[in-house]
């Protein structure tokens, strides 16, 4: 599949085991699976612990994980690992390099300890795959694969709130783009302008009315359109309410950006 996919990053949520029960194969090992060759080339840690949260006491308990912890272990972390992939029925097509992040410090029907490990990952995710095709033009962007272990509660977590994060920067940069285009008409009659100017005037017709509106709750729609393409997803309440919190902390983080109390 990621092969056929054409997939270049990979996100695992999940240990490999959890309570004595194996989660996830290790697939990334090197070696030959058919007729796909693998090579794993590098392997990493990466902290998911804002400098906001060093001295801010945790909400929850994590699970314990079978990957090796880190000089603190208090501390949270995902494993990056980079590794070629060729096909030998493919033999012109180049390799191509996939890039893993494992994060194994989020329980199976539980959450982590803070949201905004969530939304660090989520952050790290996009970082990487904008890395991934920076020097690419003219090429659709490729999917994301998206996993923990049954591929419902904590994987359709981490993908309602990339979907709703998505969702509310295209607000804030349509939202920008209409009060530049909104100056000269307020200071020519004094008006707010608001009804003369047409949607489509301001290239947002394809959008959808949710693109001008701040009334939707677009963590509830993002879930209800996931469960809707698959059973489960967002699995429990505490994983729906992490959602939010999410979402609430990455609002936070642009509120102390557009003041300039932090840098980007």
């Amino acid at each position: 599949m990621v092969w056929e996919q054409d997939v270049r990053v990979i996100v695992m949520l999940t240990a490999e085991e959890e309570g004595g029960r194996v989660k996830s194969h290790k697939y990334w090992e090197t070696g030959e699976y058919g007729p796909l060759k693998l090579t794993r080339i590098q392997e990493r840690k990466v902290s998911l612990e804002p400098t906001s949260l060093k001295t801010t006491p945790k909400r929850r308990s994590v699970s314990t994980s079978s990957q090796p912890s880190p000089s603190d272990s208090s501390v949270p972390f995902i494993i990056v690992r980079k590794f070629t992939l060729e096909h030998t029925g493919s033999p012109f097509s180049p390799m191509r390099e996939i890039t893993q992040l494992q994060y194994s410090g989020w329980p199976d029907l539980g959450t982590p300890t803070h949201p905004s490990h969530v939304l660090e990952l989520v952050e790290h995710t996009n970082a990487v795959v904008r890395a991934s095709t920076s020097s690419e033009t003219a090429v659709s962007r490729r999917p994301v694969l998206v996993h923990c272990s049954a591929g419902c509660g904590r994987t359709g977590t981490f993908c309602a709130v990339d979907s709703v994060i998505s969702m509310m920067k295209r607000q804030r940069t349509n939202r920008k783009r209409v009060m530049a285009q909104l100056q000269p008409q307020i200071k020519d009659d004094g008006s707010d302008g608001d009804g003369d100017i047409k949607m489509k005037h301001l290239g947002l017709e394809d959008e959808g009315d949710w693109i001008t509106r701040d009334d939707d709750d677009l963590v509830f729609n993002a879930v209800s359109e996931l469960r809707d393409q698959r059973i489960s997803m967002v699995q429990c309440l505490q994983q729906y309410v992490l959602c939010y919190e999410t979402v609430l902390e990455w609002l936070a983080k642009q509120g102390l950006l557009d003041s300039g109390k932090r840098k980007a």
